[in-house]
């Protein structure tokens, strides 16, 4: 207590004095704030409004991006593009024309049988099957067998998964894969069954023929 009573101070005219000793311990200085006046812009009430100047670093118009012509520096003679080499290199992607096409289209239409039997087939032989459980699903390589052009881009792109989710190369893959094997023996079985082949040549033709026809039908009406 004594201790806090000797660090109290009074201040006697602006100055700092200990009242146990008398001592002055310092002074106090003091002036009235000043503020000084800051011009605010008043509305003006029927005039334009004020405007400002924008600076920019370079006051001349900008050319517009597609009249510009970059040029594009390319590597010195003599010397390897090794992007380009890599680019070249791995396995280059299958594809594989699907000449029986529309023949599949119509004899899946009509429901012939043996068309299920062979996307079945090539499903176990080409693909497999993990724990009595097919590797891939027989409407995908269904799908797959009606295509013009069969390669893992063009599985990717047509057939999706559940939720319209892209399916992986690996299983794109597998899909190609049992997509040829079926179509080949499909084609095999069409050779040996000309008549077969003969009746369904025969709807896409006529399919073809009709379809054809109702176009020429609307160009005359139009």
């Amino acid at each position: 207590m004594q201790y806090i009573a000797r660090m109290r101070t009074h201040n006697i005219d602006g100055f700092i004095v200990d009242p146990a000793t008398g001592q002055v311990l310092g002074s106090y200085t003091t002036h009235a704030l000043t503020q000084a006046a800051y011009d605010y812009p008043l509305p003006q009430v029927g005039k334009t409004s004020a405007v400002f100047l924008s600076f920019e670093l370079d006051p001349a118009p900008r050319p517009d991006a597609t009249e510009v012509e970059v040029e594009v520096e390319g590597l010195p003679d003599g010397v390897i593009d090794l992007d380009a080499q890599r680019a070249k290199r791995g396995p280059k992607p299958k594809v594989k024309s699907n000449q029986i096409a529309s023949l599949l289209k119509v004899a899946h239409a009509e429901k012939y049988g043996w068309v299920d039997d062979y996307v079945y087939g090539s499903c176990y032989v080409a693909a497999g099957d993990s724990n009595d459980k097919l590797n891939v699903k027989p409407t995908h390589v269904l799908r797959a067998c009606l295509l013009d052009e069969i390669s893992v881009e063009v599985v990717k792109r047509v057939i999706r998964l559940d939720g319209l989710r892209t399916m992986s190369d690996q299983q794109a893959r597998r899909i190609c894969q049992c997509t040829r094997y079926a179509i080949g023996g499909m084609e095999l079985y069409l050779e040996r069954n000309p008549t077969v082949r003969q009746q369904l040549q025969f709807e896409v033709d006529f399919a073809d023929s009709y379809r054809d026809g109702s176009t020429d039908i609307l160009q005359e009406l139009a």
